[in-house]
C-alpha cells in the first residue's frame, strides 16, 4: 500500500512538471504575425494570460508538493505505530488477565482463554527434589484449620442478643421444645453439563494448577451457574484452595446461591485459620434466607458422628457457641428454636462440655436453666455424670440442683 501512494505521488509531481515546462517552452515561441494592410495599427502583445498560467501552475506545484510531503509522514507515522503495536497485541492477547468488572465478563470468551493459555506445569512428571506435593500442603492447611481456633469478631448484628424484658423461665418459649421436629429434604439444585462449566471445574480441580488468577477465573465461571455441580465445586474451593482470597470469595460466591446445600461448607469455612475467610463465612451465614434451624437441625438428626463433630467443632472455633447460649431464652420463639437445636446438635456431637461450664459459669440464671432444658430432652447418656458432679458441688444454686435432677430423672435413674 505504500508503494501504491509513492507511486501515485511520485506521477502527479512529474505530471505537473512536464505541463509547466510545456507551457513555458510554448510561451517562448515567437509571435507570427500575417502580413497586413499598411493602413492597420500594429497589434500589441497582452502578456496577461502569459503570467496567470505561470501563478497557476506554481500554486498548484506547491499544493502537490506538500500533499505528498504530507501523506508520505502520515503513512511513515501509521507504519511505526502499527510495528510498536504489534508485539504489545500480542503480548495482550497471551496474557489476558485484566477482566474489568462483570459487565465485560463473557463466560465463553473467559473458558476459551482459559483452554489456550492454561500452563500445567509438573502434569504427568514428579515433583522436584524437596517441593511439597499439594495434598501436603492441603494437608498443613486443614491442620492449620484445627490448631487454630480463633473467634469471629465481626459477627452479624443479629448475633447480639436483644435486651429481653422481665419474666420467669417457665413462661420462655424454650420449654415448649420437647424435641427437633422432623425437617423435610430439600430440593436439589439441578446438575448441569455446559461445557464452560466442566471445563472450570475441570481447572478449579487440577491440583497442579498453581496460577492464581486462572483459578479465579474458574470461580467466577463457576459462580455464574446455580447448579449443583458448581455448588460443590465452589465448596471444595472454599474449604481447600491454597489462596485465601479465593477461599474468600468462594465463601461468598456460596452465600450468593443462598441455598440450603451450601450451608455446612461455609459452616466449616468459620474454622479457617485465616481471618478474612472466617470473616466471609460468618456475614456469609447469616445472610442466608433459608431457616437454619432446620440446617442445624438436619446435621443433628443424621447420625452421622462425624458430620456432627466436624460441624461442632468448625461452631466452637468460629465462637459461635457462647452468643448462641444467650439466644436460648429469647422471647422470639424462631430465635429460641434455632438456639435449640444447634445446642442439640453440639451435645450430640460430643461437645457437651461447654454446656456444663455454662451451667456453672453463667451470669443469667435462665440461660443455666434452659441449658439443663437442653439435657434433659437429649437424654445422652455421656452427659450423666456432668450431671451428676453438678448436683455434688455446694457451689450450685438449689434452682440449678433441682433441674439437674429434674433432668436426671427423665433418664428413669434415681439420683445417687
Amino acid at each position: 500500500m505504500n508503494r501504491i501512494f509513492q507511486f501515485r505521488n511520485k506521477f502527479i509531481v512529474l505530471s505537473s512538471l512536464i505541463f509547466f515546462y510545456a507551457v513555458e517552452v510554448w510561451s517562448q515561441i515567437p509571435a507570427v504575425y500575417a502580413p497586413q494592410q499598411e493602413s492597420a495599427p500594429e497589434p500589441v502583445e497582452d502578456d496577461t494570460w502569459y503570467y496567470g498560467t505561470l501563478i497557476f501552475l506554481f500554486a498548484g506545484l506547491a499544493v502537490s508538493v506538500y500533499w505528498w510531503y504530507a501523506t508520505r509522514n502520515a503513512d511513515q507515522s501509521s507504519s511505526r505505530r502499527g510495528t510498536e503495536n504489534q508485539p504489545r497485541q500480542v503480548k495482550n492477547k497471551a496474557n489476558y488477565n485484566e477482566i474489568e468488572g462483570d459487565d465485560l465478563f463473557d463466560v465463553e470468551k473467559e473458558i476459551e482463554w482459559l483452554r489456550k493459555n492454561r500452563r500445567i506445569e509438573g502434569k504427568n512428571k514428579g515433583n522436584y527434589p524437596g517441593e511439597a506435593t499439594t495434598d501436603d500442603r492441603r494437608q498443613d492447611t486443614v491442620a492449620q484449620r484445627t490448631n487454630y481456633g480463633r473467634r469471629i469478631g465481626d459477627l452479624d448484628e443479629n448475633l447480639v442478643p436483644e435486651k429481653l424484658p422481665e419474666s420467669t423461665f417457665e413462661e420462655l418459649p424454650i420449654n415448649s421444645f420437647t424435641e427437633i421436629r422432623p425437617v423435610e429434604e430439600f430440593s436439589v439444585l439441578p446438575v448441569s453439563n455446559d461445557t464452560a462449566l466442566l471445563d472450570a471445574i475441570e481447572i478449579s480441580q487440577d491440583e497442579f494448577e498453581e496460577d492464581e488468577k486462572v483459578r479465579e477465573i474458574a470461580l467466577r465461571v463457576l459462580e455464574s451457574f446455580k447448579t449443583r455441580n458448581a455448588a460443590e465445586c465452589l465448596g471444595q474451593m472454599a474449604l481447600y484452595d491454597l489462596s485465601a482470597n479465593l477461599r474468600s470469595k468462594a465463601v461468598a460466591s456460596l452465600a450468593d446461591l443462598d441455598h440450603e446445600s451450601v450451608f455446612e461448607d461455609i459452616l466449616l469455612a468459620c474454622a479457617d485459620p485465616t481471618r478474612e475467610v472466617r470473616a466471609s463465612a460468618a456475614r456469609g451465614l447469616f445472610r442466608l434466607s433459608f431457616d437454619r434451624a432446620d440446617a442445624w437441625a438436619r446435621i443433628a438428626l443424621s447420625k452421622d458422628e462425624f458430620r456432627m463433630r466436624q460441624a461442632a467443632q468448625a461452631a466452637l472455633e468460629a465462637g459461635l457457641v457462647e452468643r448462641t447460649f444467650d439466644r436460648l431464652t429469647h422471647v422470639d420463639k424462631k430465635i429460641a428454636y434455632e438456639a435449640f437445636t444447634f445446642t442439640t446438635l453440639l451435645v450430640k456431637a460430643g461437645e457437651a462440655e461447654k454446656l456444663f461450664k455454662a451451667i456453672e459459669t453463667h451470669r443469667d440464671t435462665k440461660v443455666r436453666l434452659a441449658l439443663l432444658h437442653v439435657l434433659q430432652v437429649v437424654k445422652e447418656e455421656y452427659t450423666l455424670s456432668g450431671l451428676y458432679a453438678l448436683l455434688e458441688q455446694s457451689s450450685t444454686p438449689r434452682e440449678i440442683k433441682e433441674k439437674a435432677d429434674e433432668a436426671i430423672q427423665s433418664f428413669h435413674l434415681v439420683a445417687a
